[in-house]
């Protein structure tokens, strides 16, 4: 998933010098919680800590340098060269988590070797439905670092044991782990190199963690969701585009306590506002899920599960938003 050329010459066209200082912007900590979802004061001391030793100076992007971000992600999309979600994809997903735990092993167990090739540094990012540029490089991770944090400490807070399904190269549960050392993790993934890297990191660092084969397509009902338990998913059920029941039927019948999933959430934008409609574009010409917020207010209104929280985050990639998230639990069967 390496950066092509047109990602490199958005990349250099918007590049930020020492002397553009005075157009920089910067996240505070109330644009963290309005991104969030929540109040300041709903931020913890380790997240506002993270925020205060990064760098979240960005400068937003206008005229011919807001057109030519524009022109090339529309062109990028036109060209047909990315490759969509959906079944026959799992290959590309073994090869590139495989590449992960091959870093991982070779450095010596070095933890930023698990952060996913798709997270690209250096390029413009998606703030308030426009397009900026980062004065950090890495401005994207360390905002997610932050936003996991947070979500971690707000909602499996008082869960015993959580299910991550697509946990990908296991960068999300190796944070987990530190932050509740007495939960129970379990990572599942249809890639068998996302169990191994699992597996390895519950082996070198004495972390409670189990590494499990699951494919959201065809999910193995004999892996059993134990009580007081999370199901989390992150940039993982994107991939099933429509073809999302089964896995959902799945979750229904196990009845975790909570149900969190951070994915991108195409019926959330507002194709009245242009970065938002190419994000949509984008959204589409990946064929990633669509339908499912629709789906939960069904079960919803048929008195099967409860939505206790949906929020929106203006913030994203260069191609679109990929941190909104929904908090909904099965009820009890009656």
């Amino acid at each position: 998933m390496s950066m092509n050329a047109s990602n490199q010459d958005v990349t250099k066209l918007a590049s930020v010098s020492p002397v553009d200082e005075q157009l920089y912007n910067e996240l505070k900590l109330e644009d963290f919680a309005r991104l969030f979802g929540t109040t300041v004061n709903g931020i913890p001391q380790d997240c506002r800590e993270l925020i205060s030793k990064n760098d979240f100076r960005y400068r937003k992007l206008n005229g011919g340098e807001r057109d030519q971000v524009l022109l090339s992600v529309l062109k990028r999309i036109d060209s047909g060269q990315f490759t969509q979600a959906g079944k026959e994809s799992k290959t590309r997903w073994e090869k590139g988590w495989a590449e992960n735990l091959r870093s991982f092993i070779e450095q010596s167990h070095d933890l930023s070797k698990l952060v996913p090739k798709f997270l690209k540094p250096a390029q413009p990012l998606r703030i308030y439905q426009d397009y900026a540029m980062p004065a950090d490089p890495n401005f994207e991770f360390n905002w997610y670092d932050v936003f996991r944090h947070w979500l971690f400490r707000t909602y499996l807070k008082d869960v015993e044991t959580v299910y991550e399904f697509g946990c990908g190269s296991g960068y999300n549960l190796a944070v987990l782990a530190q932050l509740y050392p007495d939960k129970r993790l379990y990572g599942l993934d249809w890639a068998a190199a996302s169990k191994d890297t699992v597996n390895e990191l519950g082996r070198t660092y004495g972390w409670n963690m189990l590494g499990l084969i699951f494919d959201f397509f065809a999910p193995d009902w004999s892996i059993k969701i134990v009580g007081n338990s999370a199901v989390l998913t992150i940039g993982a059920l994107e991939q099933t585009g429509r073809d999302y029941e089964s896995f959902l039927q799945y979750v229904l019948e196990c009845r975790p306590s909570l149900c969190l999933h951070v994915e991108p959430i195409v019926e959330w934008y507002d194709e009245s506002n242009l970065i938002d409609y190419v994000a949509v574009r984008f959204h589409r010409a990946r064929k990633y899920w669509e339908g499912f917020p629709n789906r939960l207010r069904q079960l919803e209104n048929e008195g099967k599960i409860e939505i206790l929280k949906t929020c929106r985050s203006y913030f994203g990639s260069l191609y679109h938003d990929g941190y909104s998230y929904l908090v909904w639990r099965p009820k009890a069967k009656a």
